[in-house]
């Protein structure tokens, strides 16, 4: 049975070529997959920047999940952006999935596969395909959650190559309602030409998270910590299971 689990995660390996860096939101995945569970989630962020081009980008995505298994999930989603230089439009559709075949606990760390298809609705805007690999372990109150993932745009105005990226957050568990962490976030380029740090999109900041009920929260402030990062960002993102 492990040996079926462990072809199933490592296949779309092989079968998605690549993968963006990650999402357009700031959100960090675990490799948790909870059968059956149906949810609505809303992603929002909203970034100001003393660059006119950077300012006043507002994300927001909104999402419909189900645990299809007791290992794979799969979630539908729709994507509203503005800009300062764009007014607020439909861009993009998404097919979002995450393969967990082990469970919590079961090897010393956790590890899931995340896939994504875009279909952007703009008529000259690329689409997008992203795959990556998910990996938690929680050490006694502390948990840690780090994703890597990478990214390959086609069609209209498609960029060659492949995007990498990386994400990481660490909480602390004072009670369900309130877990305390900082999350981490790179856009590092190109696998072929990785860019210099001031080049790549890099965010770091405070954050909360934790769940009321059928709730979950996660919420907090990113600062950019390079040149072409927004100067700040501010996310929130809830989740309703049903």
């Amino acid at each position: 049975m492990k040996t079926l689990r462990l072809a199933a995660f490592l296949l779309p390996l092989y079968a998605l070529p690549a993968a963006n860096a990650y999402a357009d939101y700031y959100k960090i995945y675990s490799p948790e997959v909870n059968e059956g569970e149906v949810s609505a989630e809303a992603n929002l962020n909203y970034s100001a920047d003393n660059s006119k081009n950077l300012d006043h980008y507002f994300s927001q995505v909104y999402g419909l999940e189900y645990g299809v298994t007791n290992f794979w999930s799969t979630e539908i989603e729709a994507e509203v952006e503005k800009s300062s230089a764009m007014s607020t439009r439909l861009t993009n559709l998404k097919w979002e999935n995450i393969i967990a075949p082990f469970k919590p606990g079961e090897y010393w760390v956790d590890t899931g596969l995340y896939m994504e298809f875009e279909k952007s609705v703009q008529d000259n805007m690329p689409n997008n395909a992203e795959a990556g690999l998910l990996l938690e372990k929680r050490i006694g109150d502390f948990t840690n959650t780090a994703n890597i993932i990478f990214g390959h745009n086609f069609g209209p105005n498609a960029v060659s190559g492949v995007d990498n990226g990386f994400s990481w957050r660490t909480k602390y568990h004072v009670n369900d309602m309130f877990e305390p962490g900082v999350e981490y976030y790179s856009n590092i380029g190109k696998l072929n030409r990785v860019d210099d740090f001031n080049r790549q999109d890099n965010v770091l900041g405070p954050v909360i998270q934790g769940h009321f009920g059928d709730i979950t929260y996660n919420t907090g402030v990113l600062f950019g910590i390079s040149e072409s990062a927004h100067d700040i960002t501010v996310k929130f993102n809830v989740e309703y299971e049903f």
